[in-house]
């Protein structure tokens, strides 16, 4: 889902969203589990969260990543590049990081948590770019 905001400043906000399913199951080791990415590049115009497959991992310690690239090459390139990774355990409850790149680059969110308990919890990236 791809949203573009006009704020009275005259700033643009282009924002997309995506989602994915995971799912904690008991007899499965856990681990490092890359859930896709997510990149901004004003020259295109483009904001884009792309995920990777669903995840199917264990109870215990998990750690959930993705890939954040602001792809602003430009020495006067306005915008910036925001990034969010929220994930949701068995239980709903939510755990989040955000990121922000002011220049080019890429960064790496990561969210390590405990499952508790069996079931399904669910992702969401979400890339914003700030012009």
């Amino acid at each position: 889902m791809t949203i573009t905001l006009f704020w009275p400043d005259g700033e643009v906000h282009v924002i997309d969203t995506t989602s994915g399913r995971i799912v904690f199951c008991e007899n499965i080791t856990t681990g490092t589990h890359a859930l896709g990415r997510a990149w901004i590049d004003s020259d295109l115009n483009e904001t884009v969260a792309s995920p990777g497959a669903d995840v199917v991992t264990g109870l215990g310690g998990n750690t959930f990543t993705i890939t954040c690239i602001n792809r602003n090459h430009g020495l006067f390139d306005p915008a910036r590049a925001s990034f969010t990774l929220t994930v949701r355990d068995a239980a709903g409850r939510p755990y989040s990081e955000s990121v922000t790149l002011d220049r080019a680059g890429t960064k790496t969110i990561s969210i390590s948590l405990i499952a508790e308990e069996a079931g399904e919890g669910a992702f969401r990236i979400s890339a914003t770019g700030i012009r």
